[in-house]
Protein backbone atom coordinates (compact mmCIF):
# COMPACT_ATOMS: atom_id res chain seq x y z
CA UNK A 1 0.00 0.00 0.00
CA UNK A 2 0.93 3.66 -0.18
CA UNK A 3 1.95 5.50 3.01
CA UNK A 4 3.20 9.00 3.72
CA UNK A 5 6.80 9.61 4.75
CA UNK A 6 7.10 11.12 8.23
CA UNK A 7 10.29 13.20 7.93
CA UNK A 8 8.36 16.47 7.50
CA UNK A 9 5.76 15.90 10.22
CA UNK A 10 5.92 18.06 13.37
CA UNK A 11 7.56 16.50 16.45
CA UNK A 12 9.17 13.62 14.55
CA UNK A 13 12.71 15.09 14.58
CA UNK A 14 13.00 13.94 10.97
CA UNK A 15 12.38 10.26 11.75
CA UNK A 16 11.40 8.17 8.75
CA UNK A 17 8.28 6.03 8.44
CA UNK A 18 10.63 3.04 8.13
CA UNK A 19 13.41 3.91 10.57
CA UNK A 20 16.02 1.95 12.48
CA UNK A 21 16.79 -0.26 9.52
CA UNK A 22 18.82 0.26 6.38
CA UNK A 23 18.40 1.55 2.85
CA UNK A 24 19.58 1.08 -0.71
CA UNK A 25 19.58 3.51 -3.63
CA UNK A 26 19.59 1.78 -7.02
CA UNK A 27 19.40 4.57 -9.60
CA UNK A 28 18.06 3.19 -12.87
CA UNK A 29 17.70 -0.34 -11.48
CA UNK A 30 15.22 -0.37 -8.58
CA UNK A 31 12.39 -2.92 -8.67
CA UNK A 32 10.11 -4.34 -6.00
CA UNK A 33 12.08 -7.59 -6.19
CA UNK A 34 15.43 -5.79 -5.77
CA UNK A 35 14.20 -3.97 -2.68
CA UNK A 36 12.57 -7.06 -1.22
CA UNK A 37 15.71 -9.17 -1.70
CA UNK A 38 17.83 -6.45 -0.10
CA UNK A 39 15.54 -6.22 2.94
CA UNK A 40 15.43 -10.01 3.36
CA UNK A 41 19.19 -10.68 3.15
CA UNK A 42 20.02 -9.32 6.57
CA UNK A 43 21.61 -6.11 5.36
CA UNK A 44 23.25 -4.00 8.07
CA UNK A 45 20.98 -1.99 10.32
CA UNK A 46 21.41 1.65 11.38
CA UNK A 47 23.71 0.68 14.25
CA UNK A 48 26.05 -1.18 11.90
CA UNK A 49 24.88 -4.58 13.14
CA UNK A 50 23.26 -7.36 11.17
CA UNK A 51 19.73 -8.64 11.32
CA UNK A 52 18.35 -11.82 9.79
CA UNK A 53 15.80 -9.89 7.79
CA UNK A 54 13.49 -6.90 7.97
CA UNK A 55 9.70 -7.21 8.20
CA UNK A 56 8.93 -4.13 6.07
CA UNK A 57 10.23 -3.00 2.68
CA UNK A 58 9.31 0.41 1.31
CA UNK A 59 10.08 2.04 -2.03
CA UNK A 60 10.33 5.81 -2.47
CA UNK A 61 11.28 8.26 -5.24
CA UNK A 62 11.42 5.46 -7.88
CA UNK A 63 14.93 4.41 -6.80
CA UNK A 64 15.11 4.22 -2.98
CA UNK A 65 14.50 1.13 -0.84
CA UNK A 66 13.96 1.41 2.93
CA UNK A 67 13.91 -1.60 5.28
CA UNK A 68 12.71 -1.71 8.90
CA UNK A 69 11.13 -3.93 11.52
CA UNK A 70 8.25 -1.49 12.10
CA UNK A 71 6.22 1.10 10.23
CA UNK A 72 5.75 4.35 12.16
CA UNK A 73 2.27 4.82 13.62
CA UNK A 74 2.49 8.39 12.29
CA UNK A 75 2.60 7.13 8.72
CA UNK A 76 -0.92 7.09 7.31
CA UNK A 77 -2.33 4.90 4.56
CA UNK A 78 -2.92 6.89 1.38
CA UNK A 79 -4.81 5.99 -1.80
CA UNK A 80 -2.64 3.69 -3.91
CA UNK A 81 -2.63 6.28 -6.71
CA UNK A 82 -0.69 8.68 -4.45
CA UNK A 83 2.39 6.50 -4.97
CA UNK A 84 2.69 7.60 -8.56
CA UNK A 85 6.34 7.05 -9.47
CA UNK A 86 7.19 3.91 -11.44
CA UNK A 87 10.25 1.92 -10.41
CA UNK A 88 13.27 2.90 -12.50
CA UNK A 89 14.14 -0.76 -13.10
CA UNK A 90 10.59 -1.86 -13.99
CA UNK A 91 8.15 0.87 -14.97
CA UNK A 92 5.15 -1.45 -14.49
CA UNK A 93 5.74 -1.41 -10.71
CA UNK A 94 4.97 1.40 -8.25
CA UNK A 95 7.97 2.77 -6.35
CA UNK A 96 6.44 5.36 -4.05
CA UNK A 97 6.51 9.05 -4.79
CA UNK A 98 7.61 12.38 -3.36
CA UNK A 99 7.60 11.69 0.42
CA UNK A 100 5.42 8.63 -0.21
CA UNK A 101 6.32 4.97 0.23
CA UNK A 102 4.97 1.85 -1.46
CA UNK A 103 5.17 -0.51 1.55
CA UNK A 104 5.32 -4.31 1.66
CA UNK A 105 5.30 -6.57 4.73
CA UNK A 106 6.70 -10.09 5.08
CA UNK A 107 4.21 -12.89 5.57
CA UNK A 108 4.89 -16.60 5.81
CA UNK A 109 1.36 -17.44 4.64
CA UNK A 110 2.29 -18.21 1.04
CA UNK A 111 5.21 -18.39 -1.35
CA UNK A 112 3.49 -16.34 -4.04
CA UNK A 113 2.49 -12.71 -4.17
CA UNK A 114 0.57 -10.69 -6.71
CA UNK A 115 2.03 -7.47 -8.09
CA UNK A 116 -0.40 -6.02 -10.56
CA UNK A 117 -1.34 -9.00 -12.76
CA UNK A 118 1.82 -11.07 -12.22
CA UNK A 119 2.53 -13.74 -9.63
CA UNK A 120 6.11 -13.74 -8.41
CA UNK A 121 7.80 -16.35 -6.23
CA UNK A 122 10.03 -14.85 -3.55
CA UNK A 123 11.69 -17.73 -1.71
CA UNK A 124 9.59 -19.21 1.09
CA UNK A 125 8.27 -15.84 2.22
CA UNK A 126 5.53 -13.91 0.53
CA UNK A 127 5.20 -10.18 0.25
CA UNK A 128 1.93 -8.64 1.36
CA UNK A 129 0.94 -5.19 0.18
CA UNK A 130 -0.34 -3.48 3.31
Amino acid sequence: GCYNETTDLPNTTGARALSGGTNLVAAGNMTVETCWAFCRTGAGDASGGKTASFKFAGLEYARECWCAQTLSSLSEKLPDGACDLPCEGNTTQACGGNLKLTVYMASAASTRVAWAAALVTVGAISLVVI
